[in-house]
């Protein structure tokens, strides 16, 4: 008795090992999958439901929800829609392209150091901690033609003798966005400058390059990733802008908030449906873009 084994026993001693890793790397599995399903559960009923169900809506009709792609040409078709299209595109393009020529020298200023570099980091994170309707709101006031600003212009200064006409205007909403959405760009910058190895930049200069030189070869180069990503994100962040433009746009209201007021105000849930669906796929080409130029090496690096 004492001597003889269990059937359970025996089977375990004989069992082939490879058999035995097989069902330790299961259970990994079982395991991993088990942590992975509440994430993959909450994404399913707060974004791939809903955004299944927009794109279901729009395209079917509403009198016999039947398949159509008649909201999508309506849209694509009409002159005002694509003027709103544009506007969207423009508004997005100029508040990147004014927040990069900001971010790049902040974060070299930043990189080499100064009296109040904390202070200036304070108030760059400023934006990024104020919701986004609150901080329409202060900016509304403060560029207002009786705001603070105009009368520190006019009545304190004396700079200038006619207010100055910001809010509800094209400029106006850039140097918004560029305020609400600046940061998101210049932490990455300051990421990617911080990562860099400062030898590099030293091996130039005792190559004799002078300081622009070296800047321009080494570490602009080096630094396109971060500018990449840093433009994609505050360009993301402006062409789903609502709140800024829904409160100091006036009549230049962008793609997000047409598709506000045709849902909420017409009523027109597939029209705005396919509005959300073309929004969405051209944020998503725009990733896909940026992939495939951040993945692809530089001539120089080859």
């Amino acid at each position: 008795m004492g001597g003889s084994a269990g059937p359970a026993t025996a089977i375990a001693r004989t069992m082939h090992p490879a058999s035995a890793r097989m069902t330790a790397a299961n259970r990994r599995r079982a395991a991993a999958a088990a942590l992975v399903l509440p994430l993959v559960a909450f994404l399913a009923a707060a974004f791939y439901l809903p955004l299944a169900y927009t794109v279901i809506q729009s395209v079917t009709s509403s009198p016999a929800g039947g398949f159509t792609l008649t909201q999508y040409w309506t849209f694509l078709s009409n002159r005002q829609s694509q003027g709103v299209l544009v506007l969207t595109l423009f508004l997005s393009f100029a508040a990147t392209l004014v927040s990069l020529l900001l971010s790049l020298p902040l974060a070299l200023a930043l990189r080499r150091g100064f009296a109040g570099k904390g202070i200036v980091q304070f108030l760059m994170m400023v934006p990024i901690t104020i919701p986004s309707l609150v901080g329409a709101l202060g900016l509304l006031i403060l560029y207002d033609r009786t705001g603070w600003l105009n009368y520190f212009l006019v009545r304190t200064l004396h700079v200038i003798s006619q207010p100055l006409t910001i809010d509800y205007t094209i400029p106006g909403i850039v140097l918004f966005y560029v305020w609400m959405f600046f940061p998101y760009g210049g932490l990455v910058i300051m990421s990617g400058l911080g990562a860099l190895d400062p030898s590099l930049e030293e091996a130039g200069r005792v190559l004799g390059a002078s300081p622009w030189r070296t800047f321009r070869l080494v570490v602009l180069p080096l630094l396109r990733p971060s500018l990449w990503a840093g433009s994609v994100m505050v360009f993301l962040q402006c062409f789903g802008a609502f709140s800024v433009p829904l409160i100091a746009g006036g009549n230049y209201q962008p793609l997000a908030v047409k598709i506000y007021t045709v849902a909420t105000v017409f009523l027109d849930w597939h029209q705005a449906s396919a509005m959300a669906v073309i929004m969405g796929l051209i944020q998503a080409a725009l990733v896909v873009l940026y992939r495939r130029l951040d993945s692809r090496p530089s001539r120089r690096a080859a």
